[in-house]
């Protein structure tokens, strides 16, 4: 009971992002002649929140102002970045970049996976030999070593990142689908459809594809998560989400030092580590392990 409780909370959570997301992908423009998303309009309209100075504390405007602190103009429940950007807003702004990596990468790497997959147990012997051989050269590639290199050629814009996660995130999709299919491929519907004259592409799309759709799903999940984790790393050791775009890890890079002042500035690491990244993590992997 309580599982099935859980599993409803987790998609709540990512529905909650993926509006977030799409929020903030929408923009108008406004009075001013400036482009602006939704999302930044609900904040400066909607929540009339004001951009400070410099920092401003968490709930600052109900405290007794901190001398090492500006009076914020306005309130900031998570309290203003060093550019006295509002960090709650800042981190329901990540949740646009996570949503891009997340099916950006997975619109790369899930077809291929899938069609290689399928080939390679269907017809075994030799094609399956040959991407076998083909998905292990791939996975024996350090993932890291390839997405740095990669990214040092063609520069850190979203789309080369997408593209070179998604170049490395199909084997392991590729493994579980050639598996299945392999067992599929011997049940008695399969046999009846080659009988009744069904074309072999027929077969991998109507018969055997619908039959994989749990690895699918599963597998989804888990990647998202791992992509959305692996931009986090490589944005904090500096070549990733390039700086003055919205990200997690751009926040929890800046909180590197934030982190070492006096007094220490937490609450940009708390805010993109505990409220951005942390719900959706847990979210897609509970869906994950969804039966």
């Amino acid at each position: 009971m309580y599982g099935k409780k859980i599993k409803k909370i987790s998609y709540i959570i990512i529905l909650i992002y993926f509006t977030i997301g799409i929020l903030d992908l929408i923009t108008y423009q406004d009075s001013l002649g400036a482009r602006r998303s939704l999302l930044d309009g609900i904040f400066i309209h909607g929540f009339n929140i004001q951009k400070e100075r410099t920092y401003t504390e968490p709930l600052g405007i109900y405290k007794k102002p901190n001398p090492y602190f500006e009076s914020p103009k306005g309130f900031h429940l998570l309290g203003t970045d060093i550019n006295g950007n509002d960090v709650l807003l800042l981190t329901l702004k990540g949740s646009k970049t996570a949503l891009l990596l997340a099916f950006g990468v997975n619109l790369i790497a899930f077809p291929i996976g899938i069609l290689l997959g399928l080939i390679a147990g269907y017809f075994g012997g030799l094609i399956d030999d040959i991407i076998q051989w083909f998905y292990t050269t791939v996975a024996s590639i350090p993932w890291l070593l390839f997405v740095i290199t990669f990214l040092m050629i063609f520069g850190r814009g979203m789309f080369w990142i997408i593209l070179a996660i998604g170049l490395t995130s199909w084997v392991e999709l590729a493994r579980l689908i050639r598996g299945e299919t392999l067992k599929i491929r011997e049940l008695a519907f399969i046999r009846s459809a080659k009988v009744s004259g069904k074309s072999t592409f027929r077969i991998l799309i109507e018969e055997i594809l619908p039959n994989t759709t749990s690895i699918i799903r599963i597998t989804f999940a888990l990647s998202a998560s791992q992509v959305i984790l692996a931009e986090t790393v490589l944005t904090f050791i500096g070549i990733g989400i390039e700086p003055g775009s919205s990200s997690w890890g751009i926040m929890i890079a800046e909180a590197q030092r934030e982190l070492m002042r006096d007094p220490p500035i937490w609450w940009n690491f708390f805010s993109a580590s505990f409220l951005g990244i942390l719900p959706l993590i847990l979210a897609l992997n509970l869906i994950a392990e969804e039966k």
